[in-house]
């Protein structure tokens, strides 16, 4: 687990930096120098460009994933056709998805033009930002199995946002329109995508070949054809449950309430850090595992991710509840319901932690078909249940839709996991875990409000994170979280 470790603190370092920076961008600089229509829309492109992205891909980033290490295994650089196949099958995608936008495009703008006109207005922006993001998720996949996680990671969640940054900062200072943002609104995922790949290209371990197919290919072309399929049709399944409520609310609702949304997803989602660090780094190594037939090092996987995971997000959503007062107060007025949502997102995002890394390891095992047959029955209980609540309590009906289909999502994985190969990742260490964040939470409300909302978030942050963290340690409830603090201690001197 010292790879493990080493590489999900350094991600997670520089991750939490880029969300500095997302914070920045969306809480402090786009509500002074955009409106909320105009913040819903940003959302919006992202989160289709993303789905779009997935689907142009048509599995070769799965693929990447699964079967790279045979290739590196039993290929030269030179000799590996994988990265000249994923291409090639990406700019299919890419131009079914380009044929496809223009055959409905109809069909979107009576869809949208009611309730999201600004959408329409600035659709074409979907096509140069679909682009630069299929082509990050591919070249991702190599550096993951490259065990380039710390730099692919950094870009993704720092890089871009920091890029995203100085953009803001050309729209408020430099007089550049929101049309022009707009239509430069992909550039920082053009630039991260062009510097992950003179980082990859620069190990000499990616290498174009024009060549024919290698053996490696021909001997697992089937397989890889028939994993594709359903991995990809699972992966555009699990993305359009994760997305189809904003574009719900954006259709149903308008683009301001998508960004009353989306905000609260983007708080919610520093919890997705450490299970972001974690995902890119277990994945090429339950790949291998499971190349190996190695169950053991699954299991030790599984096990101490949900633990760690669970620690980690108990801290996180336990600090961002003590403070979520202050964030209504920054935001003013009509931002109230936000609250309602955070916390409703929080116990779902809790129980995707807590569950560990089930997905991956279906995902990488020789079972991803039950992977898609899952996400497609869940995808479509999530469509249902946001169109349903929506309808009838409005945005807040969302949340309550993510609460049920997360939920359901990992329940179903957790028992196939445990039914089909007899691991289960829970024990006591977790149901101490979250009692002791309780219990941090229950005595630092009791703190009266101090001075500001700035001196108040920060002292009750510092002071929960202090006394969970202390008694995390004290009780020994990770491995990983203990050697990590013998390793924070040894860098700073400190010898409790």
């Amino acid at each position: 687990m010292g790879i493990i470790r080493k590489q999900s603190i350094y991600s997670s370092i520089f991750i939490y930096i880029g969300f500095a920076f997302g914070a920045v961008n969306l809480i402090m600089l786009m509500p002074k120098f955009l409106t909320k229509e105009e913040i819903g829309l940003t959302r919006v492109l992202i989160d289709v460009s993303t789905l779009l992205a997935t689907c142009a891909s048509l599995g070769a980033v799965p693929v990447i994933n699964k079967f790279f290490p045979f290739y590196h295994e039993y290929l030269k650089p030179e000799k590996n056709d994988l990265p000249k196949l994923t291409l090639i099958v990406s700019l299919i995608g890419y131009g079914l998805f380009i044929l496809f936008t223009l055959l409905f495009k109809g069909l979107i703008i009576r869809k949208f033009s009611g309730n999201s006109p600004l959408f329409i207005t600035y659709f074409n922006g979907i096509y140069p930002l679909t682009f630069f993001i299929l082509m990050f998720n591919m070249l991702e996949g190599f550096a993951w199995g490259l065990h380039k996680t710390v730099a692919s990671n950094f870009l993704k969640e720092g890089g871009i946002r920091m890029a995203s940054t100085i953009m803001l900062l050309l729209l408020a200072f430099a007089q550049i329109s929101v049309g022009q943002y707009i239509d430069w609104f992909s550039l920082p995922y053009a630039i991260a995508a062009i510097i992950l790949l003179i980082i990859i290209w620069r190990t000499g371990q990616l290498k174009f070949n024009p060549g024919g197919l290698s053996n490696v290919t021909r001997r697992l072309g089937k397989r890889m054809f028939i994993f594709s399929s359903y991995v990809f049709s699972s992966n555009v399944f699990t993305l359009l449950r994760k997305t189809n409520d904003v574009l719900i609310i954006s259709s149903l609702h308008g683009l301001e309430q998508a960004g009353l949304f989306s905000y609260a997803i983007f708080v919610i989602s520093f919890m997705e850090v450490p299970q972001r660090s974690m995902y890119a780094i277990t994945t090429p190594i339950l790949a291998t595992a499971w190349k190996n037939k190695d169950l053991a090092k699954i299991q030790e996987l599984y096990t101490k991710s949900s633990i760690t995971l669970s620690i980690a997000g108990v801290g996180i959503f336990g600090a961002i509840w003590l403070s979520v007062h202050n964030l209504v107060l920054y935001l003013g007025p009509g931002w109230e319901l936000i609250v309602q949502i955070i916390f409703i997102l929080g116990l779902a995002k809790m129980i995707d932690l807590i569950t560990g890394i089930n997905n991956q390891i279906i995902q990488t095992s020789n079972y991803w078909r039950f992977d898609f047959v899952s996400s497609i029955v869940v995808v479509f209980i999530s469509i249902a249940l946001n169109y349903i609540l929506q309808k009838r309590i409005g945005t807040i009906g969302a949340a309550y839709a993510d609460l049920i289909t997360v939920g359901l999502f990992n329940l179903i994985r957790f028992g196939f996991i445990w039914i089909r190969f007899g691991m289960q990742p829970l024990n006591w260490k977790t149901l101490w875990a979250v009692l002791l964040g309780i219990g941090g939470v229950l005595l630092v409300q009791q703190l009266p409000f101090m001075l500001n909302m700035y001196v108040d978030t920060i002292v009750r942050s510092i002071l929960f994170m202090g006394l969970f963290g202390a008694a995390v340690i004290n009780a020994r409830l990770s491995e990983d979280v203990n050697n990590g603090w013998e390793v924070i201690k040894g860098k700073i001197g400190l010898r409790y």
